[in-house]
């Protein structure tokens, strides 16, 4: 009777195709590495990029807003809201694509020859990275104590599950952050693996070369995601060994003003970027985030602006001709006296770039991000001359007018006003959320809106540092499907 049930669902329809006919390539394992990078979505809606800044400080309601964005607004987060169920859907379906990929390495592998297989290798190591970015991004939001190694996290995935109604329950801190750890390790492994010259070579070969760009996860891209994961257990001198070093590399130095500008308007100039998602025609998502509609001069119908706090952290003055670089980009020259009358500032950190209009790479990794770090980690090692001299480094290369050197006396100083950097430099880059959740609880920073800013969307003022819903809730997609998973705190 059991057999004869299982022809009801066990059907092989006659457009499947099977893993082993899918991935016979080196090709195909390039292929599946794409899907995979593809299918990785801070920009899509609902996730990371637009819930950093629309749940804390950064956004007020849209002139032509019907209500998007009111739930995270007034700090409404349950586990069937968007953020928890985007994040964890996305990050263990791209995790899904990630192993697939890698067992098919496995079975591949040994049929290849001596130049197929250090192709391989460089296509693991990048596997491998996308993989720990992936569970690093879990850890971040569905952990309560990044430090507490005993305390339930995520769930580790390194396989790919026999079967669709398999269960597994929340890994510990200290087991997550040892697999992220381990992946790391091998991925820069694999990487260097195929970055060698062999056998009187002077250039590396052309697929090796073609995935070793700024879109992909480089051994220097590698060592960022390690720089954030000694930030976030506490690893200080480790994590500015790692920002300095990668500082130290002229190709990675800060951004001047024109590199800043070029950086978001030209989609072949890096900038300071050491790491960013290609988006094109067909994948350009992260404006519909903010606009319903784009016409012949650009984006219309915002339906969240940037909020009236953020507009005023930067000089005064017209936005084309601000001292501050990240002012021109965030706002461009849209904020007129109409719109600073009623409130309205535009968000124009993703109208377009030389691949057309709207359509803009995502940001993801950057060395301004490096040089806070490094002055984080200075300031917690009572070095507040340091820490200082290295905020007025980025300051330097982001305004135009002279810079005073801050002056720091205490941890608690120096960590408000590099978290206020950090705003600046991130906003609309999927940050601020994170940034409160480690920085604001230690110090007493929450959310603090302008009265103006959250009158806009009848919601609540501030959330007060600390509170659960820094963390997000295990989805009810999970909850219903897996009777062994825990779920955070308070929800």
């Amino acid at each position: 009777m059991l057999l004869s049930c299982s022809d009801a669902y066990d059907i092989i329809q006659d457009n499947e195709l099977p893993e082993d006919e899918a991935y016979v390539t080196i090709g195909h394992l390039r292929s599946g590495l794409n899907g995979a990078y593809a299918a990785y979505g801070p920009d899509f809606g609902g996730d990371a990029i637009a819930f950093n800044d629309l749940f804390t400080d950064n956004i007020r309601r849209g002139p032509n807003n019907n209500g998007q964005g009111a739930e995270e607004y007034n700090f409404l987060m349950q586990p069937n809201s968007d953020m928890p169920t985007s994040v964890w859907s996305n990050r263990y379906a791209t995790i899904n694509r990630i192993n697939r990929v890698l067992r098919a390495y496995d079975r591949l592998f040994p049929t290849f020859n001596e130049a197929d297989q250090r192709n391989a290798k460089h296509v693991k190591g990048n596997l491998l990275a996308l993989r720990a970015l992936c569970h690093l991004d879990l850890f971040q939001y569905f952990t309560v104590d990044y430090k507490n190694l005993s305390a339930p996290s995520i769930i580790k995935m390194d396989f790919v599950p026999s079967s669709p109604f398999d269960v597994y329950p929340r890994n510990t801190v200290g087991e997550i952050l040892a697999f992220i750890k381990q992946d790391l390790t091998d991925a820069k492994t694999f990487l260097n693996a195929g970055l060698q010259l062999v056998d009187g070579e002077t250039t590396l070969p052309s697929g090796v070369t073609a995935y070793n760009s700024v879109i992909y996860l480089r051994p220097v891209a590698v060592d960022f995601i390690r720089c954030r994961v000694a930030l976030l257990e506490g690893d200080y001198p480790t994590a500015e060994s790692i920002a300095t070093t990668i500082l130290a590399t002229p190709a990675f130095d800060l951004a001047n003003r024109a590199a800043y500008l070029q950086m978001y308007g030209n989609a072949d100039a890096p900038g300071e970027c050491i790491f960013k998602l290609s988006r094109v025609l067909n994948n350009n998502s992260i404006l519909n985030l903010f606009y319903f509609n784009t016409n012949s001069t650009g984006p219309i119908d915002p339906y969240l602006t940037a909020s009236r706090q953020l507009y005023d952290l930067f000089p005064a003055g017209n936005s084309a001709n601000n001292p501050d670089v990240r002012r021109v980009v965030i706002f461009g020259n849209v904020v007129t006296p109409e719109n600073l009358a009623i409130n309205n500032f535009p968000i124009r950190k993703y109208v377009g770039s030389t691949d057309g209009p709207t359509i803009n790479d995502v940001k993801l990794f950057r060395s301004s991000e490096l040089k806070l770090i490094v002055a984080e980690c200075k300031a917690r090692n009572s070095d507040f001359l340091g820490a200082a001299t290295a905020v007025k480094e980025l300051r330097d290369k982001r305004i135009s007018t002279t810079n005073v050197l801050p002056t720091y006396t205490s941890l608690n100083g120096a960590l408000t006003d590099i978290l206020l950097e950090r705003r600046k430099e991130f906003a609309f880059e999927g940050h601020r959320y994170l940034d409160l959740k480690r920085i604001g609880g230690e110090i007493n920073v929450g959310i603090n809106r302008l009265e103006s800013d959250a009158f806009s969307f009848s919601a609540p003022t501030s959330l007060a540092a600390g509170d659960y819903r820094f963390t997000l809730p295990i989805p009810t997609v999970e909850l219903t499907a897996n009777p062994t998973i825990v779920q955070n705190p308070n929800y």
